[in-house]
Formats: C-alpha cells, structure tokens, sequence
C-alpha cells in the first residue's frame, strides 16, 4: 500500500477496534439504552436530562489528531472522558437519580461509562447506541431534533450516504469531486478494496496531490461534496477548498466504504449514480440475514486461524464466528480452493473480521477462479454484531454470531 493508503488502514484498524472494544451485555441491565431514531422523544420525556460525552476532550472539540473522530458533537454536552470519569464522577452535573444521556464516537466508550456510572449508584442511566457516527448518518432523515441538538467545530459539514444521493437527485449543481488516485477511480489500483467501492457517476476527478493546482476544474457555484474511500484525506480536501473561496463544502461521511454499505431499501436509485464494475456482489449485515434465511449459503470466513478460534492476541478480535462458516485464511484459499469446488455456481460468501481488504481480495481470487455467485459480506463479523446492539430493529442479526467469549459478549 503506498503511504496514504496506509494511513487509511491504520485508521480504519483503530475505528474498528475501538467499535469491537464495546460489549452488549449491560444493556438494559445495568443501564438503559435509546436508539438514535428514539432519541429526540426520550430526551422530551425526561426533563432535566444531562447529556455526557465520554470521549476525550480533542474529540469532543472535533480538534482529534485521528481525524475520523471528528464529528461534531451534542450541544450543552459535559465532556468527561470515560477512561477518567471513576475519578471525576464529581464533576457529573446531575443527581444520581436524574436522567444521564450517555454518548460517543460509536458506542463503546459510552457503553463503559454508563456501566461505570451504574456502579457508582447512578439509576436514571441511558445509553445512545450508536453514538456520533450513526447520529451522523441519520441526522438528515430520522433524527427530528437533530438541528437543534448538532453543532460541530467543522468548517466543512459532513454528507451521510443518503443526503448525498438525495441531493444527486435533486441537486443541479451538485458538484461531487473524487480525490482519489485515477488508478482507484479507474479501478485498476493495486488494492482490490479500494477499486470494488467504485465510483460516483459524474464526479470530477482532482487527486489530492493535485487539488491546489487543480481547483479550477471545480466550479464555485453551487454545493461541493468531497469523496474519498473512507472520509480521511476529504477532511484535508475541503478545508483547501474553503481556503480558497468555495462556500458550501461538505465530505461524505466515511467516504464510498459508507455508501457501499447502505443497504439497497434505504438508497433507491443509488444504481443510478454509482458505477462498481466488480463481478462480485456486495452484502449489507441486512441484505445478508434476509438472503441466508431464504436460501443455503457456502460461508467462508478468511480471516487467520488464531481470529477464527479466538486466539488472537489482540483480544477485541476474539469475537467468535458466523454460524456455519468454513475458515479458510485468505493465504491459504488458493492452495485449497478445491475443498469448495461444489460451489463454484452456488452462493459464496466471503467474510472478515470487519472491513478487511482480505475478504476483497478474496472475493476476487475466487471470481477470477470461475466462482459465479460471490458476495462480500461489508463490515464483516464485527458489524452484525454492532448493528444488532445499535441499530433500532435489528437484534436478530446477533443470532448468526457464535462462539463469542464470555469477555467479550
């Protein structure tokens, strides 16, 4: 990977194992949880709330060095981060039996802090499952008190799939400016990840390197959204962008690895605007427990043995397995192909940890073979678990997850 795509995937590794850090089994017993689409009515039902954010104090100020983790914030929040608050619980300005919002990036760190407020005999305790990144996500469609509940020390604003393909719709003007090397966009680069989550139709090619001499293929009229792989150098992007005198700059919010992960129901006419010639398909946590239900599927979970068997020796990755899944390391899948050949015109589904180029890669090797019904499972193990704790309706998801230590449930 050269040097920029390796700072994508460390912060991609770091926002995954900071999301698989959180553990589900509190919820509603040592405290409650609201999901964020409840969120605007429990706040109205509990008066005198107080809003924590257990993040750091750089986050909280979208001033974080690991730029991901810059999303803005819940006005009027106390920012006390949970990693310090056993100490500073009197600093907590609220009673303990008053009604404390618990929040942050992705719901892990909150998740420790309403446990720890919990045992220090706080009794009005809530939850916000999915934190910032899924507040991000809904604020422009499910989120009724989102305006009046956002504020962000961004100059940019940040785009969620579905606010991007609204105004792609509707939007004349719409300007989308990819800031990918052409190999990516072109989908011949040397990382199969990046190429499968494609592009969006008429976006305007300016690789970053390239923007500053550059900015005057971008028109100044109208709106500007800027489009990366996962919502890192866009940030960069479009802060160059304001500098120079563009007026309404927005990012998409965690890039084409967000808008390959919408599932279909919540994007309709996404096809439209978006080309991905891979021969493999993709599936959503969603699209996957709706197509395993009906038919039989070959599940083949390519991450190391030690993930697979829960000895990894970063413990956040002994998260068990999908049910059924047959482990074949993606270094080995070429040496042992032929323990699949059944199934070379029957479903395929090829799994990682989380949003692992490994199961790209894999899903490409096995196309390349002959393979004619392959799909890549997005987010991998980690995400069916998330979405099934944090996202309103989906608790059957966890039921397709087993073997997960006692540790980490």
């Amino acid at each position: 990977m050269t040097n920029r795509n390796s700072i994508i995937g460390i912060l991609i590794i770091m926002m995954g194992a900071h999301l698989s850090s959180a553990q589900f089994k509190n919820d509603n017993v040592k405290f409650k949880t609201v999901f964020m689409e409840d969120l605007c009515d429990a706040l109205a039902a509990n008066p005198g709330y107080l809003l924590l954010d257990a993040r750091n104090r750089r986050e909280h100020g979208d001033s974080s060095k690991n730029v991901m983790y810059n999303m803005g914030r819940l006005k009027n929040s106390q920012n006390i981060d949970y990693q310090e608050l056993g100490k500073r619980l009197s600093e907590i300005k609220s009673g303990k039996n008053d009604p404390i919002f618990v929040y942050c990036a992705h719901s892990a760190a909150s998740r420790w802090a309403s446990a720890t407020l919990a045992d220090n005999g706080y009794t009005n305790v809530f939850n916000i499952n999915g934190g910032m990144s899924r507040f991000n996500l809904l604020k422009d469609n499910s989120i009724t008190c989102a305006e009046a509940l956002f504020e962000t020390g961004n100059k940019f604003r940040l785009v969620s799939p579905r606010e991007l393909l609204a105004s792609l719709k509707k939007d004349k003007e719409l300007v989308v400016v990819d800031i990918r090397k052409d190999s990516i966009v072109r989908g011949i680069s040397n990382e199969e990840k990046f190429n499968a989550y494609g592009v969006i139709r008429g976006a305007i090619n300016v690789p970053l390197p390239q923007l500053g001499l550059s900015m005057s293929k971008i028109p100044k009229k109208g709106r500007v959204v800027v489009v990366d792989d996962a919502g890192v150098d866009s940030r960069t992007a479009a802060n160059m962008l304001l500098a120079n005198g563009y007026q309404d700059v927005g990012i998409l919010f965690y890039g084409m690895a967000a808008w390959a992960e919408e599932k279909s129901s919540d994007m309709p006419e996404r096809e439209r605007y978006w080309s991905h010639p891979v021969r493999y398909s993709f599936l959503t946590s969603d699209d996957f427990d709706s197509l395993a239900r009906k038919i039989s599927l070959k599940i083949i979970d390519v991450r190391p043995v030690a993930e697979f068997t829960n000895q990894s020796k970063v413990n956040s990755r002994n998260k068990g397995n999908i049910k059924g899944a047959l482990n074949i390391p993606y270094a080995e899948l070429g040496s042992r192909i032929t323990e699949i050949n059944a199934f070379k015109d029957r479903p395929v589904v090829v799994y990682h940890f989380s949003g692992d180029a490994d199961a790209f890669r894999a899903a490409r090797l096995l196309t390349d073979a002959g393979y004619t019904k392959v799909y890549v499972l997005l987010g991998g193990l980690n995400n069916l678990r998330w979405r099934a704790a944090n996202v309103k309706g989906k608790a059957r998801l966890s039921t397709w997850v087993e073997n997960v230590p006692a540790e980490n449930l």
